[in-house]
């Protein structure tokens, strides 16, 4: 029989940081609590009405015939968060997909999954598509942010943020614009230095992610009011250094002679020497928001 189409709302949920949970309590210990919270999240989803496609990995994905139902399972993943001590990135799509045996296909599960990476820990991501079918009540609930560049779209998607409580940042209209820096050919950087405030970090292989942003927690804190609180993060994968940002404000890199660029919920691979303004243009390396960076090739 052939398949039918049919439009639904997807929901994808990930345990933000799932493999330095690993490392840091043991595969053992990391997978029980990572089943536990998975048959807690299953549960949620089932009692907004909705019904787990499949599991993936440290995530779930999930479907809902209503648009609401799928923004209040989302928010009450949230809720559960301190009780298993873990982080959650969900991201939701309306869209029409195309029901399988056990899986759905079509794009708008690209873009519901793509929506879900650029979220940071402990947000709810949607798109406009999702946004424009939830009831008034919780589309209030709603902050406009980017527009983000998806693989394969000729046109940026509108991403909001649902919020579960009253705390956000001031949002600021914006466009994502993503871009890639090339490595000379043949060599790959295998040594980031990163400089604050006579604060020096230096990443590679024994230290492969730095979080930045404005919370004390953070590997490297910017004080500044412009950066968010959880504004980036730098990860060494694949012998590159990506910075993914996760800010309202964007992030800001000079490199070389090369004009500024923006990049807002995107990721870009920073290659060389330059400087980065998390919130605001880097104009000068003594400003409260900018991090100047050195990379060393192989």
């Amino acid at each position: 029989m052939p398949s039918l189409e049919k439009p639904l709302a997807l929901l994808f949920v990930d345990i933000a940081d799932s493999t330095m949970l690993y490392e840091r309590i043991g595969n053992a210990t990391a997978a029980a609590l990572t089943q536990r919270v998975l048959t807690h999240l299953r549960r949620l989803v089932e009692e907004q009405r909705g019904g787990v496609i499949k599991s993936l990995g440290d995530g779930l994905l999930a479907a809902f015939p209503v648009c609401d139902d799928s923004a209040r399972a989302a928010c009450a993943m949230m809720g559960i968060q301190d009780q298993h001590g873990m982080r959650l990135r969900v991201g939701i799509h309306f869209g029409t997909v195309i029901e399988g045996v056990g899986d759905l296909y079509g794009d708008a599960c690209n873009v519901a999954a793509r929506v879900q990476q650029i979220a940071r820990p402990g947000e709810i991501l949607a798109t406009q598509a999702l946004v424009d079918g939830l009831s008034p009540d919780l589309r209030g609930r709603t902050k406009p942010l980017s527009n983000v560049a998806m693989k394969g779209k000729a046109a940026p998607i509108r991403v909001h943020q649902i919020r579960t409580d009253d705390e956000a940042d001031d949002a600021i209209e914006s466009t994502t614009l993503g871009f890639s820096l090339v490595p000379e050919a043949g060599r790959s950087m295998v040594t980031l230095h990163l400089s604050y405030r006579g604060q020096d970090i230096t990443m590679s292989r024994g230290l492969p992610r730095v979080t930045i942003g404005r919370e004390d927690s953070s590997g490297l804190r910017i004080a500044s009011r412009q950066t968010s609180r959880q504004h980036a993060v730098i990860d060494f994968t694949r012998e590159s250094f990506l910075l993914t940002d996760h800010s309202t404000n964007g992030t800001y890199i000079r490199s070389g002679g090369s004009p500024p660029v923006v990049l807002r919920r995107d990721s870009t691979k920073l290659v060389g020497s330059g400087l980065i303004g998390f919130g605001a243009e880097a104009l000068d390396e003594s400003q409260d928001h900018v991090v100047a960076f050195r990379g060393e090739l192989a």
